[in-house]
């Protein structure tokens, strides 16, 4: 298991935020981490720092400092439905990557590399490849040139210590050629010594949840969907034709009453967990009552397009019943929030 899972597998049976070095610690109790290197907690450090600055982050930062904990544990609702779309999402890929043909799943691998940078990629002769199925070459910069020779394994079964070292005898090490072993299974603890052996050239082995990291990242077979959502140019409404939208600032006037919404959908509660992807980001936020309220990055908005234009600062303005949307728990599809409200 990689550093990040473990990691999300500790936090989630904590109930409190936990310094890296203890989560660390509990993983290699626990012997989830598969690693050869000697400062394990350091490297956990590293990861977590550095992926909560992500916005699609799994993890916060706690109140202390080197603490984390899950961003599940504050948004149950909205994190857990999207974390099963996200589990539905990887074992599907999976299921596709094992109904490939050896040498579909090579050129797969090939496309791969070539998203990452990779040049001059080919794939070797099916009847003579000596244990390597793809070449590449990346230059990073003009001092920097790496040649991987990787060998795709196709396989339901988890890869063994003999592939790594056929890998190994067939590189070119006159041009320090590196191999990598890519895999939608996995790798016996024999293969993972073998492939990290002290003497011996290493092998870089990539299994199935990497992979599928990998494909997400680059974008091979994998893309985002987007939504462009009509707003009401609420300036143009103001000021052209002189009538005000429907949402309207009540701070000015207590006297103008919010519009009258219902819950017209069983098993919704208040507050309601809502997203909005904007630019390629998601935000989260938490629509606290019927009549608008909104929670984001923890300050409160009347109104939802209030909340949305803290996000959406490039817009004249936005409709916020239509910017934000929450997960449907009867048909688990994104809906706006405007379904929720209806006019008396």
């Amino acid at each position: 298991m990689q550093f990040k899972e473990a990691a999300y597998v500790i936090l989630k049976e904590s109930s409190e935020p936990l310094h890296y070095k203890e989560i660390a610690s509990r993983a290699l109790r626990k012997n989830l981490l598969e690693t050869a290197g000697r400062t394990p907690e350091a490297t956990m450090g590293a990861l977590l720092y550095t992926d909560t600055i992500k916005p699609d982050s799994r993890f916060i930062r706690g109140t202390k400092p080197g603490t984390f904990a899950l961003k599940s544990t504050s948004a149950p609702g909205i994190q857990q439905q999207i974390e099963k779309i996200n589990a539905t999402f990887r074992k599907d890929l999976k299921i596709l990557l094992l109904k490939l043909s050896a040498q579909k799943f090579e050129e797969l691998i090939l496309r791969l590399l070539e998203a990452m940078g990779f040049e001059e990629t080919e794939q070797t002769s099916l009847t003579n490849d000596k244990g390597v199925d793809v070449r590449g070459i990346l230059r990073s910069n003009p001092l920097s040139v790496v040649k991987v020779a990787v060998q795709a394994k196709r396989w339901k079964n988890n890869v063994g210590s003999g592939i790594v070292r056929n890998l190994r005898g067939s590189l070119l090490i006159g041009d320090a050629e590196q191999g990598i072993i890519i895999t939608p299974s996995d790798f016996t603890p024999t293969a993972r010594d073998e492939a990290n052996a002290p003497g011996k050239t290493p092998i870089q082995l990539i299994n199935g949840e990497q992979l599928v990291d990998l494909l997400i990242q680059y974008h091979v077979g994998v893309k985002d969907e987007e939504y462009t959502i009509p707003v009401i140019d609420a300036d143009y409404w103001k000021e052209v034709l002189n009538i005000n939208v429907l949402e309207q600032d009540t701070s000015k006037d207590q006297s103008i009453k919010q519009p009258q919404i219902t819950v017209v959908k069983d098993g919704i509660k208040f507050p309601l967990y809502i997203q909005a992807k904007y630019r390629g980001t998601n935000y989260h936020a938490r629509l606290l009552s019927l009549v608008g309220s909104i929670e984001l990055n923890g300050k409160i908005y009347k109104t939802p397009s209030e909340a949305a234009k803290t996000i959406t600062t490039a817009w004249k303005s936005v409709n916020g019943w239509e910017f934000w949307h929450y997960l449907d728990p009867e048909t688990g599809k994104l809906e706006k929030i405007s379904s929720l409200r209806s006019s008396k």
